[in-house]
């Protein structure tokens, strides 16, 4: 009887042990809130996984690069991820058993040098059941004509759905659930894209809607603007073939994202950030707090020219897929801001304008200053003080790194005598160092 009694005791309580590491027993859609990770020692659930379940897996990343594995009943891993995102963001995947078993979910810090030995993840088990499951067939089919559309803009009324149910939920969990039911399960194919490449989720959209309600009010009207975007989309691709005779068109897509990217690149896709594509002084800016964010926000500039110009410059990005030489010494900044300053410069020829025209008039009047402190810092691994800085600014534009690629690629192109051949040479560069001393720019100063 004491036997008995002790077994199922054992059988009852919530942690398992296998090969010497507990496991913890796993809830399905609970938000374990902050987790700690330490090196040498895994975070470890156990769940019995059924035949014919999906499972969504996310872990957010504080401070600590891991992967997440999930092994089978023997400790035999079955399935992982590990993003390129370092110490800071998200690790997702899905996953349909293919039988009933045990299953083990290993949250491990990376075992590379430059890790920290500790820190902090959080974590979630999606399960979608088989009526979450046949909700996603129908909405597959459902976009299916969207996602054949060279140009994507269904995403924007989604968002705005699941912005008009906020005003009838009740709890937080109620609007997570519209942003994840509405927005992000119904996503097209691009906008599935631009979730991976930023890593959105329904939280950080409650997170915004709760900072910045004003603001996003008052962009609604600006935002199906975009609908009517396919004729300048067409327009920027055949200007970009007239100069770039390798130019290959991608497709495009307009979603609303958190203020937090204008615009980005996936392997299929142009991704525009709606929200900050249509801005201008006429939205309510009064929850922007961050000064040089504002002012781009704010650029007085009609909203059919701003499409163009994000567009013609992410277009320059999904040219640039050329291998960085081998044979050259690694210079990551310079070369970094190479990249984004020569989209600037070539979506400039492109469009007629371009994103970046407030570090434009503050650059022209501080050149050979920056230049010179920037040439300093070029072959620098850290772009903290020239790229995506609009938290650390103070007194200057952000992004100040674009405007000095900017004038690379502008010195290139002015000394150069065959100006086709030029623009080749700027969207294939591969070798910063030469490039910087091809161009002369140096010599200006």
């Amino acid at each position: 009887m004491n036997k008995l009694f002790n077994l199922l005791i054992l059988i009852s309580l919530p942690l398992v042990t296998l090969w010497g590491q507990t496991a913890q027993s796993l809830e399905f859609n609970k938000d374990y809130g902050t987790l700690k990770v330490v090196k040498q020692q895994n975070l470890r659930f156990s769940a019995t996984l059924e035949k014919g379940n999906l499972y969504g897996i996310s872990v957010f990343q504080r401070g600590i690069d891991v992967v997440v594995e999930i092994a089978d009943k023997n400790n035999k891993k079955v399935k992982d991820v590990d993003t390129p995102n370092g110490a800071w963001g998200y690790e997702k995947m899905e996953f349909l058993p293919t039988e009933t078993a045990t299953y083990f979910i290993n949250i491990k810090r990376l075992d590379k040098k430059d890790n920290r030995d500790t820190g902090e993840v959080n974590f979630k088990v999606r399960l979608f059941t088989k009526a979450d499951m046949l909700e996603r067939d129908r909405i597959k089919k459902e976009l299916e004509p969207e996602n054949k559309k060279t140009v994507q803009t269904a995403d924007i009324d989604h968002f705005w759905e699941a912005w008009d149910k906020l005003k009838t939920c009740k709890t937080y969990n109620d609007s997570v659930q519209s942003f994840e039911k509405l927005y992000i399960d119904r996503a097209t194919d691009g906008f599935n894209d631009f979730i991976k490449v930023r890593q959105f989720t329904a939280e950080e959209y409650v997170k915004i809607a709760q900072e910045c309600p004003k603001f996003y009010n008052s962009i609604r009207k600006n935002t199906y603007e975009v609908k009517k975007a396919e004729p300048l989309i067409e327009e920027v691709f055949q200007k970009f073939k007239r100069i770039y005779p390798n130019f290959k068109p991608f497709k495009v897509c307009f979603a609303i994202g958190r203020l937090n990217t204008g615009g980005t690149v996936s392997d299929n896709f142009v991704l525009i950030g709606t929200e900050i594509a249509t801005a201008t002084s006429k939205i309510d800016l009064s929850e922007i707090k961050n000064e040089a964010f504002r002012k781009i926000l704010e650029v007085d500039e009609d909203i059919v020219q701003k499409i163009k110009n994000m567009i013609a410059h992410e277009c320059v990005h999904t040219q640039q897929a050329v291998p960085y030489d081998s044979t050259t010494i690694k210079c990551p900044l310079l070369y970094n801001c190479m990249q984004e300053g020569f989209c600037d410069f070539i979506g400039e020829l492109v469009s007629g304008s371009q994103i970046n025209k407030v570090n434009q008039d503050y650059g022209n009047a501080h050149e050979k200053e920056l230049w010179q402190t920037f040439k300093a810092e070029m072959c620098s691994e850290n772009s903290q003080r020239w790229l995506y800085n609009f938290a650390e600014v103070k007194d200057k534009p952000a992004d100040l790194g674009y405007y000095m690629g900017y004038k690379i690629a502008q010195a290139y192109y002015q000394k150069a005598k065959d100006k086709k051949q030029a623009i080749i040479d700027i969207i294939e560069m591969n070798n910063p160092l030469q490039f910087l001393e091809k161009s002369g720019y140096d010599l200006k100063f």
